[in-house]
């Protein structure tokens, strides 16, 4: 097995690609997917040519029940336990900060 070691550009690469800002103290960062990047390597190095290719591994066939329209709640309803509503809407406090 041959070492890697990421170039300073590689590791430039990566962190543009993950919208990382990287300064010069993130030294570390560069070692540690070189690390992990050989250890990807050590796992190409076994022999798998005798194993099937498994896409589920619980066996179960189809997870997803499939889209039934069943009778539910009117709009009235569903509003009635809201703290607060406006025209026919659920009004919640912003997730989002601007």
């Amino acid at each position: 097995m041959t070492k890697t070691k990421l170039s300073q550009a590689q590791v430039d690469h990566i962190a543009t690609l993950s919208k990382l800002v990287l300064n010069q103290s993130d030294q570390k960062i560069g070692q540690e997917l070189s690390q992990a990047t050989n250890y990807i390597q050590v796992l190409n190095e076994l022999d798998v040519s005798k194993i099937s290719p498994t896409s589920q591994v619980n066996h179960k066939h189809s997870i997803f029940r499939t889209d039934e329209v069943k009778p539910s709640f009117s709009q009235k309803d569903a509003l009635s336990q809201a703290p607060k509503s406006f025209q026919g809407f659920f009004v919640t406090k912003a997730t989002i900060k601007k």
